[in-house]
């Protein structure tokens, strides 16, 4: 419902922009063949910088996607590594350690998929908690014990900070141009408005893959939690 409502107000955002513009230049119309010239022009470039800016967005959404979905393959081959290097200590800790990570992995499965944004402030919330957790039964279970430190710390703290990096990683001048000339060119303005809209929508989408239609895969941390047996 979400991507809905924004591409349609993204379509009304468009339609609105150039019927004040169409209305504005109904209001200025004249026989001023210079002025309409410079309209023309500054359409035009209007047009071509709008369409860059686009360009440039949708060229930096998109690379953040792709960092977005190479968090996720590095957060779930951390994951399955402490898993398995758990295995490496004691008990009690050793049993304690891998349950805290099967749950902070099936956390992170909720937090990716569609189905849990409701509950995205609560398991957020419950991080810091887990967090500690993990580092604490970690260090007791290592304690004195140098070789089996540099074993299954490393990867428990790459899980941690991979949470932060997962936290951190001219409408109007058309409408006023056609409104100098009394025309509407609609064909024009549609195919160019509906391009607008959804190269907004797609920049919008992309940096925004927890909501948008265009979602980065939580497969890898599926499999990781599947593995965890």
């Amino acid at each position: 419902m979400t991507e809905l409502l924004v591409a349609i107000g993204l379509i009304a955002g468009v339609v609105a922009t150039h019927e004040i513009g169409f209305w504005v230049g109904s209001l200025t119309r004249s026989k001023d063949e210079p002025f309409d010239r410079q309209v023309g022009l500054v359409r035009t470039s209007t047009a071509a910088l709008v369409a860059f800016l686009i360009g440039f967005a949708f060229s930096g959404a998109a690379s953040r996607f792709i960092d977005r979905a190479d968090v996720i393959v590095k957060e779930a081959n951390a994951l399955g590594t402490a898993y398995l290097r758990a295995d490496t200590i004691a008990e009690p800790q050793r049993g304690e350690l891998k349950a805290a990570l099967k749950e902070y992995t099936a956390d992170r499965i909720t937090l990716l998929s569609r189905e849990g944004r409701d509950q995205i402030e609560p398991l957020l919330a419950k991080v810091s908690g887990l967090h500690e957790r993990m580092w604490k039964l970690a260090i007791e279970a290592t304690q004195g014990n140098a070789p089996l430190m540099s074993v299954v710390l490393p990867p428990i703290n790459e899980v941690i900070d991979l949470h932060s990096v997962h936290l951190a990683i001219s409408v109007g001048m058309i409408g006023f141009g056609n409104g100098r000339v009394g025309r509407r060119f609609s064909m024009l303005d549609a195919v160019y408005g509906i391009a607008l809209a959804a190269a907004l929508w797609m920049t919008i989408d992309l940096d925004y893959p927890g909501i948008g239609l265009i979602r980065v895969s939580n497969l890898p941390v599926v499999e990781t939690l599947a593995a965890m047996k």
